[in-house]
C-alpha cells in the first residue's frame, strides 16, 4: 500500500480505506484501520525515501537526508500528530453516507490531480 500510494502521490491511508471498503468493511471501520496503520506506512516510506536518495545527497538541498527534508518533517509531523485524532473523531461523528461521499470527492480530486500531472508534466 505504501509503495503504490507513494507512486501516486496520495496517502497510504487512502488506499487502505479503498481496499477495506472493497472487502465489505464499513467506511467507519476502514477509516479507523487506515488511521491506525498510518504511522507504520509513514515510517516505512520515510526510510525508503531517505535511503533511495542517499546516492544523490550531494545534489539535494541542505538539511535533507536522501529525499526527505528535515525541515518538512519538523514542520509537518507535529501538526499531523495534533490534527489526526481530531479527524478521526470527526469521521466517527459523520453519518455513513456523508463520509462515503466526502471520501469519494477526495478520490475524484486526487484522480484529477494525477491525470493532470500526466497531461501537463511538472504540475
Amino acid at each position: 500500500m505504501g509503495l503504490a500510494s507513494s507512486l501516486m502521490g496520495i496517502s497510504g491511508g487512502s488506499l487502505v480505506t479503498i481496499f477495506l471498503t472493497l472487502y465489505r468493511k464499513t467506511i467507519h471501520e476502514a477509516v479507523a484501520t487506515a488511521s491506525g496503520i498510518g504511522v507504520p506506512i509513514t515510517i516505512a516510506g520515510t526510510l525508503g525515501y531517505a535511503l533511495a536518495g542517499l546516492p544523490y545527497q550531494s545534489q539535494l538541498p541542505p538539511l535533507s537526508i536522501g529525499f526527505v527534508s528535515i525541515i518538512g518533517v519538523v514542520m509537518i509531523a507535529p501538526i499531523s500528530s495534533y490534527v489526526a485524532p481530531l479527524g478521526a473523531r470527526l469521521a466517527h461523528r459523520l453519518p455513513r453516507r456523508v463520509l462515503e461521499v466526502t471520501f469519494g470527492l477526495f478520490l475524484v480530486l486526487a484522480s484529477a490531480r494525477f491525470v493532470l500531472s500526466l497531461v501537463y508534466p511538472g504540475t
